[in-house]
Parts: structure tokens; sequence; C-alpha cells
């Protein structure tokens, strides 16, 4: 890959098989489907129509970042998590930096940066407690309190 301005240029295919080891790697759509073990229940994720290079000769796929991101969103959507979107539109709407959420929430800074951008998917109890802190007065004022002050 090259970069050209501000995105990436991939190079022109066919590309080599890493597999068969033959030039025959071309663009492909073809449906996709994996299992994903997330939070100790297994998930079985469909894509029908994922864009990724595919081997002509052994049928390899090789799975680029915008087929991630593609099976990542479809993930979520079958386990029923909050997108990056979500998780950033929430934080907007109640006027946080990404700081000041982490610290409310006693999660790393990093962590809710890594959710934010996609690169990292949100355990369920803590998607459930982005859920409540965006929903609720109650429960944002209550988690601003110190853990002390709620149970003495």
């Amino acid at each position: 890959m090259s970069k050209r301005g501000n995105h990436i240029a991939e190079k022109p295919f066919p590309w080599k098989c890493g597999h068969c080891r033959q030039k025959t790697i071309y663009s492909a759509t073809v449906p996709y489907t994996v299992d994903i073990a997330h939070d100790g229940r297994n998930y079985t994720v469909t894509v029908p129509d994922l864009t990724t290079p595919r081997c002509r000769n052994c049928g390899k796929l090789v799975l680029t970042s915008a087929a991630d991101r593609r099976i990542s969103d479809a993930f979520r959507s079958k386990a029923h998590l909050l997108t990056p979107e979500q998780i950033r539109e929430g934080r907007e709407t109640l006027g946080l930096t990404q700081k000041q959420l982490a610290s409310r929430l006693e999660v790393a800074e990093a962590s809710l940066s890594r959710w934010e951008t996609g690169v990292q998917i949100q355990q369920r109890s803590l998607d459930r407690l982005l859920r409540l802190y965006f929903a609720f007065d109650n429960v944002r004022a209550a988690l601003a309190k110190s853990p002390e002050a709620i149970y003495p």
C-alpha cells in the first residue's frame, strides 16, 4: 500500500496469494459467515455481501481493514451492542470529553477511545453501563459520588 494525500491507496490487482503463492488475488464480493465468541457467548455473524480481496485459485480471503469494520458492525448489531458512533454521540450529548466520561465510569480513557474509534468492542456489562449513564440523570448523579458515599 502507498500513501496518496490523506488516504491510503492499495496496490493494483492481482496480488500474490500467501497461501497458494499464485498471483490470483482480486477484489470479490462474497457472502461471509464467522463464529465470534464474546463475553462467554457465541454468535454466528453473516455479512451477505462482503467486499474483500480473494484468491481465484484457492479461495483464500484477505480481510482488509474495511472488511474487518463491516464484520465488527455486523457483530455489534447481532449482539445488540452500542456502535462507536452511538457511544461518541451519547458522550457529546452530555457535553463530556473522553477523559471526563472515562473518569466518571472509572474506565481507562484509552479504552473509551478504542470503543469510539471501533478498534475495540466493549464488554456487554460496560455496554449496559454506558446505556444507563446516557439515559438516566439519577445514574449519572449516583456515579458522580465516591464509592464510599454509595456503599459506606
